[in-house]
């Protein structure tokens, strides 16, 4: 098949000719033309919790008392029914599909036994990156060595939660075992930058009350960020992305806790459009900002204009648009 198309080519937004065979780019051919397609990859998630998916209501508190060790989540999963858990995490997931995201990036607490409840979720239809976590505070040589072995990595909840000696020990592990290593950081309390990078993580979530400073150390260590514009309004944060920019920070997009934002990575592209981020880079996050770590092959999406839609911007219509199939081929 043969179309015109805005496209990302070679690193940069160009517009041309495409020629795509089997949801692959075979030739491309840069013309000043008015294409009538907006061709980009698949969307990515790059942070969820779908854990929590069958949690329908939440309290309004804040992050430590809703998310933090022996919170209302904590709690919540302790007392819930595995069948219960399993049947949320298909619901996300089958949502996930339906909006055509390719790949998630979970963090999966309550280590083996949690571990093992989305590995009987997952299918084949998408890429799962399960990050998983010990199930408590004390290093376990044995269950360590088993999440790492059954999973793509580690995701810890924040360096606030634990004692050093043992994050560290986690993370030395996890980089020894060749997998991913990340953390959350930031999110409600500035935190020690330097400790974090010294832990070498492959990339970071939130980092909200970091400080320009601390951005751009990020950004020299060539870590990406993710953030998840929802959940940070949801606990009364608005995501400044002009600071991420301005410090040249690589940034992606995630949803963060199930129970708090339905798993919609073009929900969260559509907000942060909203606050302030430029479309080409809302699509970036949503789509290619985390390549480096995904094994499967790259999907395509094509969106078309409507009938007389005149945009001076065509890569709005993607990230605007909130319906799942609204423009999408």
């Amino acid at each position: 098949m043969k179309i015109t198309a805005h496209v990302f080519y070679n690193g940069k937004y160009r517009k041309g000719t495409v020629h795509i065979e089997r949801d692959r780019i075979i030739d491309f051919n840069e013309e000043n033309i008015n294409p009538e397609y907006v061709l980009t990859e698949g969307f990515v998630n790059a942070h969820t919790h779908i854990g929590d998916s069958f949690i329908k209501e939440v309290p309004r508190t804040g992050i430590k008392e809703l998310v933090g060790p022996g919170g209302f989540k904590q709690r919540m999963l302790e007392s819930a029914d595995d069948k219960m858990i399993l049947k949320g995490m298909r619901e996300s997931i089958r949502l996930m599909q339906r909006e055509d995201i390719r790949a998630f990036f979970d963090f999966r607490e309550s280590g083996i036994k949690g571990l093992n409840i989305i590995k009987r979720a997952l299918n084949d239809g998408m890429e799962g990156v399960i990050l998983t976590r010990p199930s408590g505070p004390v290093y376990d040589e044995k269950e360590i060595e088993y999440l790492l072995e059954n999973s793509s990595g580690i995701g810890l909840s924040s360096i606030s939660d634990y004692d050093p000696d043992f994050i560290s020990k986690v993370a030395r592990k996890t980089k020894e075992k060749g997998r991913i290593f990340s953390i959350h950081a930031s999110e409600r309390i500035r935190e020690d930058i330097d400790f974090i990078l010294d832990l070498k993580p492959d990339f970071l979530v939130h980092m909200h009350r970091a400080t320009d400073d601390d951005l751009r150390k990020v950004s020299r260590a060539g870590i990406p960020v993710v953030v998840a514009p929802r959940s940070a309004l949801f606990f009364g944060t608005f995501v400044d992305f002009s600071r991420f920019i301005r410090n040249d920070v690589r940034i992606a997009l995630g949803t963060d806790n199930a129970m708090l934002a339905v798993p919609s990575i073009r929900m969260e592209m559509n907000l942060s459009y909203y606050l302030g981020l430029d479309p080409v880079e809302a699509l970036k996050a949503g789509t290619i900002a985390m390549d480096r770590f995904l094994r499967k092959e790259k999907s395509l999406l094509l969106f078309r204009a409507g009938p007389g839609e005149i945009v001076k911007n065509p890569y709005l219509r993607p990230v605007k648009r909130l319906n799942i199939s609204d423009g999408i081929i």
